[in-house]
């Protein structure tokens, strides 16, 4: 496991990845692979829940792999809707935090797996 960090870690140094800071006006973002690559989908401070009949989020269900949250702001994301089940809580201090969510043992059981989150900001 050492060995993929070191991998991922000069993969990182040579191609880069896409992460960015998160705007002023969203809370999180969430991303559909690691290190921000894929997809990126902006919360707002709030709830969202990925329902399997949403025309609209059900594409986000079950697989968010990384997240970004903004400096003062906590998420807290769901293995079930409505807010039920397993949970993460990713809080960011005075920078934005980023997170491949299989690189973390606290976080590994949700990747891919979410199906709701909360959001909010101080």
């Amino acid at each position: 496991q050492a060995e993929a960090g070191v991998t991922s870690g000069i993969k990182k140094a040579v191609f880069g990845d896409k992460c960015i800071p998160v705007p002023r006006n969203v809370c999180a973002l969430a991303y559909d692979d690691k290190d921000c690559n894929g997809w990126k989908l902006e919360l707002e401070q709030g709830e969202k829940n990925f329902f399997w009949w949403d025309p609209i989020y059900y594409w986000y269900r079950n697989d968010i792999e990384s997240i970004s949250v903004r400096a003062g702001c906590t998420l807290t994301g769901f293995d079930d809707t409505r807010f039920q089940g397993r949970s993460i809580t990713i809080r960011a201090g005075t920078r934005d935090r980023r997170v491949n969510l299989d690189d973390e043992d606290e976080f590994e059981d949700l990747d891919e797996k979410i199906q709701s989150v909360q959001c909010s900001c101080r």
